[in-house]
């Protein structure tokens, strides 16, 4: 089958990555293969390979998107927050609604691809580490945190610790009403530790 009649290019290459993201989130990037990805699409090999050159190129882009679309809504969320901690509460909260459980894959494709160097993944999540860090920065500004926090090592145990929690279904915490309440539970217990 080639494209989609009624859908350009680009509408294609969104559909694409929206159905990868969900294979590569249940299945993990090894196991995901094109053809479950033309399976799931009902597109033909052709389709999908003119739009990404093999299934690495395929993953990135969906780590990339997932990455751009948090950061879009983000920047519209935050804006009503004036206080660091509120903007902290609201960037877990804004996690647990999103749940991007694609970011758990990430050892798994370092491995497949027998990657040392974590560079190239860690760069797409760098506008997340931004908006972590940002927070941050603001709060010592303000007083509201230490004035000798190390921000960059509070922003991967942040980031680490909210990525985490998208797998907290495992745990029982199966209503969106439970996992965000365990979100703000993770930063209530962080938040101790920034403050003055």
């Amino acid at each position: 089958m080639s494209r989609p009649i009624g859908r350009n290019s680009e509408d294609t290459k969104k559909f694409i990555k929206e159905i990868a993201t969900k294979i590569f989130e249940y299945k993990g990037y090894t196991t995901t293969s094109m053809d479950d990805i033309k399976k799931e699409t009902n597109l033909s090999k052709g389709t999908i390979y003119y739009h990404f050159k093999n299934k690495e190129d395929l993953y990135l882009y969906c780590l990339t998107q997932a990455s751009t679309d948090f950061v879009k809504k983000w920047d519209i969320m935050s804006q009503s927050k004036s206080t660091a901690e509120q903007k902290l509460y609201s960037w877990a909260k804004l996690n647990s609604m999103l749940h991007q459980p694609l970011t758990n894959t990430i050892p798994e494709y370092l491995v497949a691809v027998k990657k040392d160097d974590s560079t190239n993944v860690i760069s797409l999540f760098k506008p997340e580490f931004d908006i972590i860090k940002t927070i941050l920065e603001y709060g010592k500004e303000t007083g509201e945190f230490k004035s000798n926090l190390d921000t960059d090592s509070a922003c991967v145990i942040l980031f680490s610790l909210i990525s985490s929690l998208s797998n907290s279904y495992i745990y029982g915490f199966k209503t969106p009403e439970e996992q965000k309440n365990l979100y703000s539970n993770a930063i209530d217990i962080i938040i101790q530790g920034l403050k003055v």
